[in-house]
């Protein structure tokens, strides 16, 4: 799962830095800067792009195939055991409805009753096999649900962390830069005086 994680993250951040360089390239395309040499750097970079691309998608799928593999595996036995569990239910309440036709055959004077017992007992199993089936399946439903929600807020979590360590270093870059050492003096005796 943490494999997973990361390759997630690292296939968001990996679209963002290439969406970044093509339209940085298509905006020096529009303001008119295309010379020979230029054409012939795009024409490399777009083809190193699209190679980057083949990569990290080849290598998307070549990591992802196992992970993936098993949970769909995994999946598909549940839904099968799943499956077995009601048609064994099911072979079970038509064995038991065989049984009661066979002693209303040989009881007649019982007939009545047997057969108003058999509806019972097969309504009772059939809803039984409906509740459980949907049950299970509001069970997988939900599973899914909080393991797609803990992924997005992972995934939203890094991307707050990673904005925010950039704000914070363009801000220090900034205040080195605009600031002089009467201001660097000034903060400091406010921050004092504040304490």
């Amino acid at each position: 799962m943490k494999k997973l994680l990361a390759l997630l993250v690292l296939s968001v951040v990996m679209c963002a830095t290439a969406s970044m360089a093509f339209s940085q390239e298509a905006h020096a395309e529009k303001a008119g800067e295309a010379d020979a040499h230029h054409e012939e750097e795009s024409t490399f970079h777009v083809i190193a792009r699209w190679g980057n691309f083949a990569v990290l998608f080849g290598g998307l799928i070549y990591l992802l195939r196992k992970p993936m593999g098993e949970f769909f595996r995994t999946r598909r036995n549940d839904i099968v055991a799943g499956l077995q569990r009601a048609q064994d239910a099911q072979a079970s309440a038509k064995a038991r409805m065989d049984e009661i036709e066979q002693r209303l055959a040989n009881l007649s004077r019982d007939m009545a009753t047997l057969k108003g017992e058999a509806a019972k007992e097969s309504l009772v199993d059939r809803e039984r096999i409906l509740s459980e089936a949907k049950r299970e399946v509001e069970r997988v439903v939900e599973q899914s649900r909080q393991q797609i929600e803990r992924v997005a807020r992972t995934v939203e979590r890094e991307i707050k962390e990673t904005i925010a360590d950039q704000v914070i270093d363009r801000a220090s870059n900034t205040l080195r830069s605009e600031m002089t050492q009467d201001d660097q003096k000034r903060v400091v005796i406010r921050f004092i005086k504040k304490l």
